[in-house]
């Protein structure tokens, strides 16, 4: 767990309250907004949490992972 500052925690809750909920349907437009915000960020990989949400594979390691 992330340990913040009063005013970090306070944009991270903003942020929470912000985004977009779950089953909310996203045009084309707003999809690719989202993504160009992300990489805009400081660190767009990590989740408020902390938590990891990006990840990268190989093509080899996509090919490990479907193979049945």
């Amino acid at each position: 767990i992330l340990k913040l500052d009063k005013r970090d925690s306070l944009a991270r809750s903003l942020a929470r309250n912000a985004a977009t909920k779950i089953g909310v349907r996203l045009s084309l437009e707003e999809m690719n907004l989202l993504i160009d915000q992300l990489f805009a960020c400081q660190m767009p990989n990590i989740a408020l949490n902390g938590k990891a949400i990006i990840s990268t594979f190989t093509m080899a390691e996509l090919a490990e992972r479907f193979e049945k």
